[in-house]
Protein backbone atom coordinates (compact mmCIF):
# COMPACT_ATOMS: atom_id res chain seq x y z
CA UNK A 1 0.00 0.00 0.00
CA UNK A 2 1.18 3.48 -0.83
CA UNK A 3 0.44 6.55 1.23
CA UNK A 4 -1.59 9.41 -0.21
CA UNK A 5 1.59 11.52 -0.14
CA UNK A 6 3.48 9.01 -2.33
CA UNK A 7 0.52 8.71 -4.71
CA UNK A 8 0.39 12.50 -5.10
CA UNK A 9 4.14 12.60 -5.74
CA UNK A 10 3.88 9.87 -8.39
CA UNK A 11 0.99 11.64 -10.12
CA UNK A 12 2.79 14.97 -9.98
CA UNK A 13 5.85 13.49 -11.66
CA UNK A 14 3.70 11.60 -14.18
CA UNK A 15 1.81 14.75 -15.15
CA UNK A 16 5.14 16.58 -15.56
CA UNK A 17 6.12 14.03 -18.19
CA UNK A 18 8.00 11.30 -16.34
CA UNK A 19 7.26 7.93 -17.94
CA UNK A 20 5.17 5.43 -16.02
CA UNK A 21 7.96 2.81 -16.37
CA UNK A 22 10.48 5.08 -14.62
CA UNK A 23 7.96 5.82 -11.87
CA UNK A 24 7.29 2.11 -11.42
CA UNK A 25 10.99 1.43 -10.89
CA UNK A 26 11.53 4.47 -8.67
CA UNK A 27 8.61 3.78 -6.30
CA UNK A 28 8.33 -0.01 -6.55
CA UNK A 29 4.94 0.01 -8.26
CA UNK A 30 4.08 -3.34 -9.84
CA UNK A 31 2.06 -2.19 -12.85
CA UNK A 32 1.19 0.86 -14.93
CA UNK A 33 -2.49 0.19 -14.32
CA UNK A 34 -1.95 1.24 -10.72
CA UNK A 35 -0.77 4.69 -11.78
CA UNK A 36 -3.68 5.08 -14.20
CA UNK A 37 -6.11 4.01 -11.48
CA UNK A 38 -4.68 6.62 -9.10
CA UNK A 39 -4.98 9.24 -11.84
CA UNK A 40 -8.61 8.32 -12.46
CA UNK A 41 -9.45 8.40 -8.74
CA UNK A 42 -7.74 11.77 -8.43
CA UNK A 43 -9.72 13.17 -11.38
CA UNK A 44 -13.02 11.99 -9.91
CA UNK A 45 -12.53 12.50 -6.15
CA UNK A 46 -9.57 14.85 -5.85
CA UNK A 47 -7.16 14.31 -2.95
CA UNK A 48 -9.73 12.16 -1.10
CA UNK A 49 -9.57 9.61 -3.93
CA UNK A 50 -5.92 8.93 -3.13
CA UNK A 51 -6.39 8.30 0.57
CA UNK A 52 -6.43 4.73 1.81
CA UNK A 53 -9.92 4.34 3.17
CA UNK A 54 -10.35 1.45 5.57
CA UNK A 55 -14.00 2.25 6.30
CA UNK A 56 -16.54 0.08 4.56
CA UNK A 57 -19.27 1.97 2.74
CA UNK A 58 -22.77 0.54 2.83
CA UNK A 59 -24.91 0.97 -0.26
CA UNK A 60 -28.67 0.67 -0.30
CA UNK A 61 -30.13 -2.30 -2.16
CA UNK A 62 -32.10 -0.06 -4.54
CA UNK A 63 -28.89 1.82 -5.41
CA UNK A 64 -27.14 -1.45 -6.28
CA UNK A 65 -30.02 -2.46 -8.57
CA UNK A 66 -29.97 1.01 -10.16
CA UNK A 67 -26.23 0.68 -10.88
CA UNK A 68 -26.61 -2.83 -12.37
CA UNK A 69 -29.56 -1.78 -14.54
CA UNK A 70 -27.70 1.29 -15.80
CA UNK A 71 -24.68 -0.81 -16.77
CA UNK A 72 -26.86 -3.34 -18.62
CA UNK A 73 -28.95 -0.70 -20.42
CA UNK A 74 -25.93 1.31 -21.53
CA UNK A 75 -23.69 -1.70 -22.25
CA UNK A 76 -21.08 0.06 -20.14
CA UNK A 77 -17.86 -1.37 -18.78
CA UNK A 78 -17.36 -1.79 -15.05
CA UNK A 79 -14.91 1.15 -14.83
CA UNK A 80 -17.28 3.40 -16.80
CA UNK A 81 -20.16 2.43 -14.54
CA UNK A 82 -18.10 3.03 -11.41
CA UNK A 83 -17.09 6.45 -12.72
CA UNK A 84 -20.69 7.34 -13.61
CA UNK A 85 -21.90 6.53 -10.09
CA UNK A 86 -18.75 7.88 -8.36
CA UNK A 87 -17.71 4.51 -6.94
CA UNK A 88 -14.02 4.12 -6.12
CA UNK A 89 -13.71 0.48 -7.23
CA UNK A 90 -15.18 -0.95 -10.46
CA UNK A 91 -14.90 -4.40 -8.88
CA UNK A 92 -17.79 -3.59 -6.56
CA UNK A 93 -20.18 -3.36 -9.54
CA UNK A 94 -18.98 -6.74 -10.79
CA UNK A 95 -19.50 -8.19 -7.31
CA UNK A 96 -23.05 -6.85 -7.06
CA UNK A 97 -23.88 -8.23 -10.50
CA UNK A 98 -22.52 -11.69 -9.66
CA UNK A 99 -24.47 -11.73 -6.39
CA UNK A 100 -27.64 -10.75 -8.25
CA UNK A 101 -27.22 -13.54 -10.80
CA UNK A 102 -26.48 -16.07 -8.05
CA UNK A 103 -29.44 -14.89 -6.00
CA UNK A 104 -27.29 -13.61 -3.15
CA UNK A 105 -28.03 -9.90 -3.55
CA UNK A 106 -30.92 -9.29 -1.23
CA UNK A 107 -32.68 -6.24 0.19
CA UNK A 108 -31.56 -5.07 3.62
CA UNK A 109 -28.52 -7.30 3.68
CA UNK A 110 -25.74 -6.03 5.90
CA UNK A 111 -25.93 -3.02 8.14
CA UNK A 112 -29.70 -2.52 8.28
CA UNK A 113 -30.29 -6.07 9.56
CA UNK A 114 -27.88 -5.48 12.40
CA UNK A 115 -29.64 -2.27 13.34
CA UNK A 116 -33.16 -3.70 13.46
CA UNK A 117 -34.83 -6.59 15.23
CA UNK A 118 -35.23 -9.39 12.68
CA UNK A 119 -38.26 -10.84 14.44
CA UNK A 120 -40.18 -7.57 14.10
CA UNK A 121 -39.52 -7.18 10.38
CA UNK A 122 -42.52 -7.41 8.12
CA UNK A 123 -42.54 -7.02 4.40
CA UNK A 124 -43.81 -3.63 3.40
CA UNK A 125 -45.22 -2.77 0.01
CA UNK A 126 -41.92 -1.12 -0.93
CA UNK A 127 -39.94 -4.24 0.00
CA UNK A 128 -42.26 -6.40 -2.06
CA UNK A 129 -41.98 -4.05 -5.02
CA UNK A 130 -38.18 -4.12 -4.80
CA UNK A 131 -38.21 -7.91 -4.59
CA UNK A 132 -40.55 -8.09 -7.59
CA UNK A 133 -38.28 -5.74 -9.55
CA UNK A 134 -35.28 -7.93 -8.72
CA UNK A 135 -37.07 -11.07 -9.88
CA UNK A 136 -38.15 -9.42 -13.15
CA UNK A 137 -34.60 -8.26 -13.77
CA UNK A 138 -33.18 -11.71 -12.99
CA UNK A 139 -35.68 -13.43 -15.32
CA UNK A 140 -34.89 -10.99 -18.14
CA UNK A 141 -31.18 -11.53 -17.64
CA UNK A 142 -31.54 -15.32 -17.67
CA UNK A 143 -33.75 -15.19 -20.79
CA UNK A 144 -31.09 -13.17 -22.62
CA UNK A 145 -28.43 -15.60 -21.47
CA UNK A 146 -30.48 -18.57 -22.70
CA UNK A 147 -31.13 -16.87 -26.05
CA UNK A 148 -27.41 -16.28 -26.51
CA UNK A 149 -26.66 -19.91 -25.64
CA UNK A 150 -29.25 -21.13 -28.18
CA UNK A 151 -27.88 -18.80 -30.85
CA UNK A 152 -24.36 -20.06 -30.18
CA UNK A 153 -25.43 -23.72 -30.36
CA UNK A 154 -27.30 -23.08 -33.64
CA UNK A 155 -24.22 -21.51 -35.22
CA UNK A 156 -22.16 -24.56 -34.22
CA UNK A 157 -24.67 -26.97 -35.84
CA UNK A 158 -24.58 -25.23 -39.25
CA UNK A 159 -21.95 -26.72 -41.58
CA UNK A 160 -19.27 -24.31 -42.77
Amino acid sequence: MFSAKIKKQVLSEYLQGTSSLLLMKKYGIKGTATIYQWLNLFKIFGDQGLENCRRKTFYDYSFKIKVIKWRQEHHASYPATATHFRLKQPMIVWDWERKLIEGRLKPYKGRSLKMTDKSKQSKTLKQLQEENELLRFRVAYLEKLEALAQKKSQTKKKPS
